[in-house]
């Protein structure tokens, strides 16, 4: 009697572990179709926005959280893009030898 009930139990749990393996292959494959390789969350959305705007802004006198409460971004946001400019128009001189 127990090894027929071990074996029903046994059977269960099998076929238990074959509708979980089922049901996650069907999502993995819901997910790529919609576009995820993994299945893993695509991530935040990009906020596509105008750098020139914010480094006309700085260069008009606003502070940084002035800028970022009125374009609607992140003051980190901000800060990088005001780096990037700073960084791109620098000038450079070779140290004397």
């Amino acid at each position: 009697m127990g090894k027929a009930m071990f074996t029903i139990i046994g059977a269960m749990a099998e076929l238990e572990r074959n509708v979980i393996r089922e049901r996650v292959v069907a999502g993995l494959e819901y997910a790529r179709r919609n576009g995820t390789k993994s299945g893993n969350a695509i991530g935040r959305p990009k906020r596509i926005f105008d750098r020139s705007e914010v480094v006309r802004l700085r260069a008009s006198g606003l502070s940084i959280e002035r800028i970022a409460r009125q374009m609607r971004l992140g003051v980190g946001t901000i800060v990088r893009v005001i780096q990037a400019h700073d960084d791109s128009t620098a000038t450079f001189q070779n140290p004397p030898t």
